[in-house]
């Protein structure tokens, strides 16, 4: 096209036109290089708070409204038979975790319930199971030493904490919790978790100061003369029939499939049944009874209050709201990531291919814990134990969680005698049999296979959670992890080639990842120094093909580059820059970058049209 076509304006067209792949985009050819304007994100708000407050997001919301309707009477037969199995095994384990806790173990039973019932209205998932776990146990154990049933006001504010999240679609957030940091969490969380049992499973009353992995094995080691035979030996076996009747679930054909399946399902309850029935028969005075025995559990239902914001303990400490937030300290954060981190692996292993909203679990979780905090401490998170037995067990909709709540608060009003009579090791090995398995040991394996790098995180993550504190663990695993991240932005790959084209001396830079404000420097300091090591550039190409975002750092240093090149009489190029880092650069200096920036499909198209537009002297070819 000639230069003295029609208007300045129409003679510029054609540079301008080819800036971007998209060559009829508007905003260059009007000059219009504005990002957004407020009327269009007030529209956009506007759009939001629509469907904000439509029926389709109250639906989504209370996802009872979308299977109620359509539930149908064979569908029951089934609910029923999966949340009376799952109700089976929630029983001891409910109990367990009470204990694991440090409170009593009506409390494991008083979570479950109303975790349960909150789900069966706001959860998304049919095979999810809510109740309280061996993670969530562990996690609030030290705080309940010092505040008691205050520790009720943290269960609430992680409630809070949680439907902020996913009020706010910050669901989004699990995806920088790596699979390395939570196979370290979880690894830790295991061992820390089998080592507070191991004092119950030796029948040692002593409890130590904490329940931490080194503090539960130095006080094992200092009350060994603590050890009772009896208890010592009914665990051990516990354990071993655990292990062995998971074993079978596999064995037999036909009808004998099925029995094994179920025998290996509901293998806690079974062990848990005869604990109790063997200790009922051999205690003949229950002040001195042959195990350490659960004990008394209240009857009946939970009595409903508000959760604390100021605490008197057994001790009479006094403690006030910002007191209690100090004992809690990152654990009002911490408890919130797990717990969801838990909900959405357990719904994704079950989901079988459908896509989980983790927004919407996180408001179903929080709404849970909301429940559970008006009657218990003891916060609660999705079971993989019990919402794999549900699963098994053909459930149709989350009606099971119901029928699991129901029977639940029939064992607490009809089997509490039989529950006194449960031995504290029996319980402890139903814990400790399922840590021995919840290790993915496979995973580990494949993360030293896969990236050597990823046993960074891993193992800081796993060695913080033992020898520290689990919450402030993850954040570690986390932290590290995103150091990681922030390390590899701000090293992005860069290679350069050294071509002749259209008579001049091309050094032509690639990078293969979008620049930000961490990795702005890094691209300058790498072509001053290849630069430096030439004599004999006359222009430097910047390809951005796999740029697709840049900030104002970033457009700055693009400034800087040109400045520092041009000291050394070399020129400038940038091509195949996306529209909207094309636009970004033209709002830093649209005089400088109009004429450097090119589209063209062929490096030598961009190069020699570049250097016509430019009137690129001919004397620079020598």
């Amino acid at each position: 096209m000639s230069k003295n076509a029609g208007s300045p304006v129409q003679a510029e067209m054609p540079r301008v036109s080819r800036l971007v792949e998209n060559q009829n985009d508007e905003r260059f050819i009007n000059y219009d290089y504005r990002e957004s304007p407020p009327r269009e994100v007030l529209f956009w708000l506007r759009q939001r708070a629509r469907v904000l407050w439509s029926y389709s997001m109250v639906k989504k919301c209370l996802p009872v409204l979308s299977w109620l309707p359509k539930y149908q009477c064979s569908y029951f037969l089934y609910d029923l038979i999966a949340g009376v199995t799952v109700a089976l095994t929630a029983i001891p384990q409910s109990i367990a975790y009470g204990i694991l806790s440090n409170l009593g173990p009506q409390y494991g039973l008083y979570s479950n319930i109303l975790g349960c019932l909150a789900y069966a209205v706001f959860g998304s998932v049919k095979d999810v199971t809510i109740a309280p776990t061996s993670l969530t146990a562990i996690m609030v154990q030290d705080i309940v030493k010092e505040l008691e049933y205050g520790t009720a006001l943290l269960t609430f504010l992680a409630a809070v904490v949680t439907i902020s999240f996913g009020a706010l679609n910050l669901g989004v957030l699990v995806r920088f919790i790596s699979i390395p940091v939570v196979m370290g969490f979880t690894s830790a969380a295991c061992l820390t978790i089998g080592s507070a049992q191991i004092r119950s499973l030796l029948g040692i009353k002593t409890q130590g100061r904490r329940s931490d992995f080194v503090t539960s094995w130095t006080n094992v080691f200092t009350h060994l003369d603590e050890v009772r035979t009896a208890d010592c030996v009914l665990g051990c076996c516990s354990i071993l029939m655990l292990c062995s009747l998971r074993l079978t679930k596999d064995l037999g054909e036909g009808r004998w499939r099925t029995f094994f399946k179920y025998l290996a399902l509901l293998r806690n309850a079974l062990i848990v049944v005869l604990g109790a029935t063997l200790a009922y028969c051999l205690t003949t005075d229950t002040d001195n009874p042959v195990f350490n025995l659960t004990g008394h559990v209240p009857a009946g239902l939970p009595s409903f209050q508000v959760p604390p914001f100021s605490y008197t303990n057994e001790n009479g400490t006094v403690y006030s709201f910002v007191d209690m937030l100090g004992v809690m300290r990152t654990s009002i954060i911490t408890i919130p990531l797990v717990t969801t981190l838990e909900i959405v692996s357990v719904g994704k292993a079950f989901s079988r291919g459908k896509i989980i909203d983790a927004t919407q679990e996180m408001i179903a979780l929080g709404i849970s814990n909301l429940f559970v905090s008006f009657c218990s401490p003891l916060p609660v998170a999705g079971s993989f134990t019990r919402s794999a037995l549900n699963h098994s067990s053909g459930v149709r909709t989350t009606m099971s969680c119901a029928v699991t709540a129901v029977m639940l608060t029939l064992s607490l009003a009809l089997l509490t005698n039989a529950i006194f009579y449960i031995p504290k090791t029996t319980l402890a090995s139903v814990v400790i049999s399922a840590m021995l398995f919840m290790v993915d040991y496979e995973e580990i394996g494949n993360i030293w296979r896969t990236k050597k790098l990823d046993m960074i995180p891993f193992l800081a993550t796993a060695l913080a959670c033992l020898f520290y504190e689990l919450d402030y663990g993850i954040l570690v695993g986390i932290g590290i992890n995103c150091c990681i991240l922030l390390y590899l932005m701000s090293c992005p790959g860069l290679s350069g080639e050294e071509i002749q084209l259209a008579g001049l001396r091309i050094l032509l830079v690639k990078i293969d990842q979008s620049l930000a404000f961490s990795s702005a420097e890094c691209l300058r300091d790498w072509i001053m120094k290849r630069i430096a090591q030439r004599d004999n550039i006359d222009l430097v190409v910047i390809d951005g093909q796999n740029v697709h975002f840049a900030d104002t750092t970033v457009a700055k240093n693009f400034v800087n580059i040109e400045e520092d090149l041009n000291t050394r009489h070399i020129r400038l190029l940038l091509w195949r820059f996306q529209s909207n880092v094309a636009l970004a650069l033209l709002r830093m200096r649209k005089e400088l970058f109009i004429g450097m920036l090119r589209a063209d499909s062929q490096l030598q198209d961009a190069v020699a049209r570049w250097k016509f537009l430019n009137q690129y002297p001919p004397e620079a070819n020598n």
